[in-house]
């Protein structure tokens, strides 16, 4: 498959800006990356999901390993947006433990059923970004309109980066339009 030109980084921009959210919890800012640049590319809303326990510090990371190994939902901070106000909802999650947060287990957990279409990314060290996914369209119940796993290699070279974005992008983009929602009512 070729790509556009090396350097390229430019991507379409979806017309729809406000029918499309990006959700994302991040703990190192690699997830948070990848979230800002989708948003960005796409005109669509953001939203940080933060939970009310800490994370950082050597005690709050091994807590959020044992947590997400052993698929404990974490309790969300209130969010800004609301998912079910957009056409499509972009949820990313780095990998711990081979599993998705439990941040976002939380966040998929209260939405199941209530989502027009989803997607997916997530970041991980490895190579368990893939099963990752499969779990959280399981636990939203519905498949994805689009995924894709980010390791670290390909968030290190720009380049590999730059054409899984754009190739993410592009199956979003081929999704079949939704109606707008004001000519819904």
């Amino acid at each position: 498959m070729r790509g556009p030109a090396a350097g390229c980084t430019l991507a379409p921009r979806m017309p729809l800006s406000s029918d499309n959210l990006v959700a994302y919890y991040s703990l190192s800012g690699n997830t948070e990356r990848v979230a800002r640049d989708i948003a960005a590319r796409l005109g669509a809303d953001l939203e940080q999901i933060r939970e009310r326990a800490s994370r950082r510090g050597f005690v709050g990371r091994c807590r959020a390993a044992i947590d997400s190994f052993r698929e404990r939902p974490g309790r969300l901070e209130e969010l800004a947006r609301h998912a079910h106000d957009h056409a499509l909802t972009i949820v990313g999650t780095p990998v711990w433990a081979g599993k998705m947060t439990p941040a976002i287990r939380a966040y998929l957990g209260q939405r199941r059923g209530q989502l027009d279409d989803v997607a997916l990314f997530t970041t991980s060290g490895g190579s368990a970004g893939a099963a990752v996914i499969g779990a959280m369209e399981r636990l939203i119940g519905q498949r994805a309109v689009a995924s894709v796993a980010f390791d670290a290699r390909e968030l290190a070279d720009g380049e590999a980066y730059e054409a899984k974005l754009r190739s993410f992008l592009a199956a979003l983009m081929k999704r079949a339009p939704l109606p707008a929602r004001a000519s819904a009512r």
